[in-house]
């Protein structure tokens, strides 16, 4: 099941929660306001936006995770070489690192694109 809030889900909250206030007809201007904030608690928390709403940790998101692999492999095997890992000297350790970097920024940009909650 898709969590990313989309507009016709929030569009059918709204009118499910407005439709719901209405039905308690006219009411005086204290109580419309207390009505107009159950209605916003009521669209908050409607099981088609309240997990749109809630905040992912850092670890889980996929644009921190896709960045930190971009990063990390170049660290990686600049690591290799002041260590004086052979391997890290070999082109085929900078190609893989360069593919290895690219990954995760396609990753991350996917991350970017497709996110519908903010970090913790």
């Amino acid at each position: 099941m898709t969590h990313a809030l989309t507009r016709s889900r929030l569009e059918a909250a709204v009118a499910d929660a407005a439709a719901d206030a209405l039905g308690e007809a006219a009411v005086p201007t204290g109580k419309a306001m207390a009505g107009a904030r159950r209605l916003a608690e009521s669209v908050s928390a409607d099981p088609r936006v309240a997990p749109a709403l809630e905040p992912v940790s850092r670890l889980k998101s996929q644009t921190l995770r896709g960045v930190a692999i971009a990063a990390g492999a170049p660290l990686v095997v600049a690591l290799g070489k002041a260590l004086g890992a052979p391997i890290a000297e070999s082109a085929a350790a900078e190609l893989v690192s360069t593919l290895v970097s690219l990954a995760g920024a396609a990753y991350a940009w996917y991350g970017r694109e497709t996110t519908t909650r903010p970090l913790k």
